[in-house]
């Protein structure tokens, strides 16, 4: 396709998305109109769009688009819905790539490249901030200073808090009421332990989903019953002192969805486009599990006994089926 034509593409594709992924979606004849193109060019359109996915790419990771009365709808994969989280690499490289657009577009179109650079921009934290960490586990959590002064005077004073939190599964950011318990750290992630009003249970809420976090005059009395480490057996896993580096080997396609949930310093990148993971546990339960939870992508490589155990898990699930 020539450079032009692909252009104008893009641009009816990135037109057409926002007017379609609307309820009630975008009428087709209508959406041909706007664009300036035939309903032959909006399908072909249409059909490019749906190639676009994320890892790792299995049918519901991918955008999906039908007709239905003269209709075109477009939805999206839950992780569409999410806020864009670049990992250092790629914001790195982000960063480069604009710099160097700024100097070679017109003047009237720099300013937006300079915009841009100026929002992907990171403020550095104060020292004392980067060195606090709230508690080691699998990987150094760090919580932001503000934030987590926030919740632990909730937390010490018992005091509901107003926050606003977004929810992975429904791709939408909301305002909750909650009664803050605890505070902890589970792998490489730190959560709030907190009784959400609306739900009417306590349940975790994962800090780098939390937009902001106010707290309120309205006293709460904790459950005297309430025990964290009760709470999250069976639900969470706490690490305790490691007893084991776990090593996982992910396939290449694989590889980019494993990166961007994991800091640079517990991942390893192979030749072949694999990837290898490290993490310490005391668990051999939650490993297996979490190495399973990936399917064929996921390799254990070490310790052997990880891999006895897994080895052990597929050949119960190959018995049950094998009776059927």
């Amino acid at each position: 396709m020539a450079r032009d034509d692909a252009k104008k593409r893009l641009s009816r594709i990135l037109t057409l998305v926002p007017l379609a992924a609307k309820p009630g979606g975008a009428d087709m004849l209508g959406l041909s109109e706007y664009l300036g193109c035939s309903i032959d060019e909006v399908v072909r359109d249409v059909q490019t769009l749906i190639m676009c996915g994320v890892p790792p790419y299995s049918p519901t990771d991918y955008v999906q688009a039908y007709v239905e009365d003269g209709r075109l709808h477009v939805n999206f994969p839950a992780r569409f819905r999410r806020p864009v989280r670049l990992s250092a690499e790629e914001h790195a490289a982000l960063q480069c790539a604009l710099m160097q657009v700024g100097g070679l577009v017109r003047p009237e179109e720099a300013g937006v490249a300079r915009d841009l650079v100026r929002k992907f921009a990171v403020s550095p934290q104060p020292k004392e901030a980067r060195e606090k960490d709230y508690v080691h586990c699998v990987i150094q959590v760090r919580i932001p200073a503000k934030k987590h002064a926030v919740l632990q005077k909730a937390i010490e004073e018992q005091k509901e808090i107003r926050i606003e939190y977004h929810s992975l599964r429904s791709g939408t950011t909301s305002e909750r009421r909650i009664r803050p318990y605890a505070l902890l750290a589970r792998s490489h992630r730190w959560y709030l332990i907190a009784y959400d009003k609306k739900h009417r249970k306590t349940i975790p809420f994962r800090g780098d989903r939390i937009r902001h976090a106010s707290i309120t005059d309205t006293d709460f009395q904790r459950p005297e019953e309430f025990d964290l480490a009760k709470y999250v057996e069976g639900r969470m896993y706490i690490d305790a002192e490691p007893t084991m580096r776990v090593n996982v080997r992910f396939s290449p396609e694989y590889a980019r969805f494993i990166a961007e949930r994991f800091p640079p310093e517990a991942l390893r990148k192979r030749a072949d486009g694999s990837i290898d993971l490290w993490l310490d546990t005391d668990s051999l339960h939650w490993a297996t599990r979490w190495v399973l939870k990936h399917g064929p992508y996921a390799t254990a490589q070490a310790p052997p006994d990880l891999k006895r155990e897994i080895a052990g898990v597929c050949d119960e699930i190959l018995a049950a089926y094998q009776s059927v």
